[in-house]
């Protein structure tokens, strides 16, 4: 418990707590006894004095807590009991959400008195009565708390590959959903006490409740009311106890470490908004984690109007935490120290940020045009279908109403990248700070979101990026900034050298996997139709094509994660079902899914040891998390961190790891290099390249990077529209042409390739490192 007011309040709820305990223990007085004159006032014999019968106010107050309590904490503890995995298994399984939601919005709507008076009347008066309308009264607010933190939770990356690796319904619930969905219950829990607590006092005040003449506080306010002006303590004296009750637990609930898990961090000391010549200013920005160790070390910055500075480093040098600590938006426990000043300019907004990961600054339980509207609403603009149109527009988004309506999971990567972006422009911020702004996007899209930022710029717009790759905003700097262990040093923009990974070799071989008229939607938007795919023993199949393009959509088909509405998936010649819950635990662990947002696709409340021993588990595959580390090049000291705890080049690595855990015959990797350092990057694709050629999994590998599919994959399918090209080269698709791809020079004679996809492939292309090789 921190802070004064946090062990004052313990203090008093221990008080009170402590008195209702032990009070029919202390009472000096039979509570039930006439021991004096009626409304007597406070005497060495009374101390508050008696009631409207003549008996002792103290005695009665000492007797009169525990039923109250009893009847809360029963309330309460069944509301919860009902509640949580009603809300758990609603935020879950769509199919089931109306069933449990439809109930719930009626009790919202009906008034607690007049329930707990059909109760009283059809149960009886008493305590029972009590319990039920309490219960039934934070039930419906208890199932939305966890359904909706839930929903946030279920497109979470670490909860979809627990799905897709055969995890049972009730596991994923308890132990990938409900430790994260914990602190915003507790959050909420102070207010369902009090509202609870306020039912049955209600209750038992209106005559309801408890027989009358028992000692309950509620009971004393009611009775003893027409002598309030004779002998207030009768009063007084339970409606304090009551009070206190209430604004301590609530005191207490406000000032746990649960609750201030579950809050917005607060923000450094600064940023001051003043109206300095320059954009942003930072002066000795430190910040240290619990522990007291430095992440960041007294770094300075400053980026005036219409200036660019980006922030370059290796995976786990601080650029993040820098950006973070400038915005305000570091992880609970981080601190900060320095000074941070943003200038303030009239009638535009101060600042605009675009975290790494969108999934993180995306409500996944909320459409995207309501989620467009809100920060309009926020920055004083606009609220009309035409301004969320436009800003969708701006961003080369589609601008349609049934595009407004999705939710973020309905959303590739690179969509939702162009989504945050969006919503930071919204106001025309005087600072813009992007983490990796065009991570995640094809080449054609992040040279659009560029070419937006940049006229941004022109018209006094100052630029914080952080990016582990200065080429595609090389027109948008003017310094680098680069961090190293959590220092940080100022030079001018010299151009980023990357080495080529290790070279490639063809796997001919039967199809391990085939596919054959997949066809997918989102609701009624159609994102799939007609896509064929097979990949071979020991292949690696590149699949590129523009942001939006349905790449994940494919991917998440493959590994049963999205029905599809048509089409047929084999797996060694075996059908698989449309579902992953429709498939054989060995099927699911046959193909594992290493998602793009390293931070989201492992279980932040869980340690490294964890996340891996739960694929050993459930597939009892021959290794240890310490050998799936090795395999991926990290050190056992990181077994026992928190995977929070970890930098986005070993988060990705866990990922991969975890992956691998269950013996995998097929990888899918969607983006899994888009957001890192080139010493990552290189890493992460040398690993892929030394599984192949030992004779591990097959690859899928999604990827707009040029070079890595170039040098990885074994051969390439092009998606555009949500169909793969078909009799066209990817030179006459401007959506190919984007994608960074040009394939005018491979041959389609290749005897590798006419194994694979006959003589002339319709959708496949594929290379060879002679004459087959893509150039261009």
């Amino acid at each position: 418990m921190r802070g004064v007011a946090g062990r004052i309040a313990l203090a008093v709820l221990l008080l009170v707590a402590g008195s209702v305990i032990a009070g029919p223990f202390l009472a000096p007085w039979d509570p039930a006894a006439s021991v004096g004159v009626p409304y007597d006032l406070p005497s060495a014999a009374h101390l508050l004095g008696t009631d409207r019968l003549g008996r002792d106010v103290l005695s009665r107050l000492l007797h009169g807590g525990w039923r109250l309590m009893l009847i809360t904490a029963a309330a309460l503890g069944l509301a919860y009991a009902v509640g949580f995995p009603a809300g758990l298994v609603a935020g879950l399984r769509r199919a089931v959400d109306g069933w449990v939601m439809r109930p719930v919005d009626v009790l919202v709507v009906v008034p607690w008195f007049l329930l707990l008076a059909v109760l009283a009347t059809v149960a009886g008066r008493g305590a029972p009565a009590l319990v039920a309308a309490g219960a039934l009264t934070a039930l419906p607010w208890v199932v939305k708390v966890v359904r909706g933190a839930t929903v946030e939770e279920a497109s979470a990356g670490y909860v979809e590959a627990a799905e897709a690796r055969a995890e049972p319904l009730w596991r994923v619930a308890v132990h990938e959903v409900a430790p994260n969905v914990a602190p915003v219950v507790v959050a909420d829990a102070g207010m369902r006490l009090t509202a609870t607590l306020s039912v049955v006092t209600a209750g038992g005040y209106l005559g309801l409740g408890l027989p009358p003449n028992t000692p309950d506080w509620a009971l004393e306010i009611a009775a003893n009311q027409g002598g309030l002006t004779v002998q207030p303590w009768a009063v007084l004296g339970p409606a304090s106890m009551i009070v206190l009750l209430v604004v301590s637990v609530n005191l207490v609930a406000d000032s746990s470490p649960v609750r201030r898990a579950a809050q917005r961090p607060a923000r450094p000391a600064g940023p001051r908004v003043t109206g300095g010549p320059d954009a942003l200013v930072a002066e000795l920005l430190t910040v240290h984690d619990e522990d007291g160790n430095e992440l960041l070390r007294g770094v300075d910055l400053a980026v005036g109007p219409g200036r660019g500075l980006a922030v370059v480093g290796s995976s786990g040098s601080g650029k993040s935490t820098l950006v973070r600590a400038v915005v305000g938006a570091l992880a609970p426990g981080l601190r900060t120290g320095g000074r941070v000043r943003m200038s303030a300019v009239p009638g535009r907004r101060t600042v605009g940020w675009v975290p790494q990961d969108p999934a993180l600054g995306l409500s996944a339980g909320m459409r995207i045009g309501t989620q467009i509207r809100d920060v309009l609403r926020a920055h004083g603009q606009p609220v009309t279908r035409a301004t969320v149109s436009a800003t969708l527009r701006g961003v080369g988004l589609p601008d349609d109403p049934t595009f407004a309506r999705r939710y973020p999971y309905q959303l590739s990567g690179g969509q939702q990248q162009r989504v945050m972006v969006a919503l930071a422009l919204i106001g025309d911020p005087g600072l813009l700070v992007l983490d990796e702004p065009t991570t995640g996007l094809d080449p054609g899209a992040a040279e659009r979101i560029v070419d937006l930022i940049r006229q941004r710029r022109t018209r006094g717009t100052a630029l914080l990026i952080v990016t582990h790759d200065l080429e595609p905003v090389r027109h948008l700097v003017d310094d680098v900034l680069t961090v190293d262990d959590g220092r940080a040093c100022r030079r001018p923009p010299t151009a980023l050298e990357m080495r080529p990974v290790a070279g490639n070799t063809n796997r001919p071989g039967l199809p391990l996997l085939r596919a054959r008229g997949l066809a997918a939607a989102y609701g009624r938007q159609p994102v799939l139709d007609g896509v064929d795919l097979d990949i071979g023993v020991g292949e690696c199949l590149g699949l590129i094509g523009n942001s939006g393009a349905g790449k994940s959509t494919v991917a998440r088909c493959l590994v049963g994660l999205h029905r599809p509405l048509s089409g047929t998936i084999s797996l060694a010649g075996e059908a698989l079902a449309p579902h992953a819950s429709g498939r054989t635990p060995a099927q699911r662990g046959a193909i594992q899914y290493v998602f793009q947002n390293p931070a989201r696709s492992l279980n932040p409340r869980r340690t490294v040891a964890e996340e891996l021993a739960a694929p050993i588990r459930t597939f009892g595959t021959a290794v240890t998390p310490g050998d799936l580390l090795d395999r991926v090049g990290l050190s056992t000291g990181l077994l026992h961190r928190r995977t929070d705890q970890l930098s986005g080049g070993q988060q990705q690595r866990v990922a991969l790891a975890r992956a691998l855990g269950t013996g995998p015959t097929l990888l899918i990797c969607d983006e899994i290099v888009s957001s890192l350092d080139p010493a990552n990057r290189r890493a992460i694709l040398d690993l892929l390249r030394t599984q192949l050629d030992a004779g591990g999994p097959a690859v899928l590998f999604i990827s707009h990077d040029r070079e890595a599919v170039d040098t990885l994959t074994d051969s390439v399918l092009v998606m555009t529209g949500g169909r793969p090209v078909s009799g066209v080269s990817p030179e006459g698709s401007a959506d190919a042409r984007e994608s960074f791809i040009s394939v005018s020079d491979c041959t389609t004679d290749d005897p590798v390739g006419a194994d694979r996809f006959g003589a002339a492939p319709p959708t496949g292309l594929p290379r060879s490192p002679s004459d087959a090789r893509c150039r261009g």
